[in-house]
C-alpha cells in the first residue's frame, strides 16, 4: 500500500513510478532476452527458474494492481494511481536490481 503524502509529492510520485518502470523494464527485457539466446537447451534449472518467475510474476503484480486500484477509487486520483502502480514498480524494479546482481 502506498504511504500517504500531501502536495506535490503525492501528486509526482505516479510520475517517479512510470519513469522508474519505462527505465528498468527494457533492461530487464534485454537481460532476460540476452540469457535467453545464449543459455542453450537444455535450459539450466536457473534458468527454468528465472522462465517460471517471468510469467508468474505478471500475473500477481498486475492482480495486486488492479486490487489496490479497487480499494483506492473513493481517494484522490493521484493516490489511485499511485496504489495501482506500487506493485508493478515494485516487481520490474526489484529484477532490475536482482538479474545486474549477478
Amino acid at each position: 500500500m502506498a504511504r500517504r503524502r500531501n502536495g506535490w509529492a503525492e501528486v509526482l510520485d505516479p510520475w517517479r513510478q512510470l519513469a522508474e518502470i519505462a527505465w528498468s523494464a527494457p533492461q530487464v527485457v534485454a537481460h532476460r532476452t540476452a540469457r535467453m539466446a545464449t543459455g542453450g537447451w537444455p535450459p539450466s534449472a536457473r534458468d527454468r527458474r528465472e522462465y517460471r518467475r517471468m510469467i508468474e510474476e505478471k500475473g500477481t503484480a498486475f492482480t495486486r494492481a488492479a486490487v489496490a486500484s479497487a480499494w483506492a477509487v473513493p481517494r484522490a486520483a493521484s493516490l489511485v494511481l499511485s496504489e495501482s502502480l506500487t506493485p508493478v514498480h515494485r516487481t520490474v524494479t526489484a529484477n532490475r536490481r536482482r538479474l545486474y546482481r549477478r
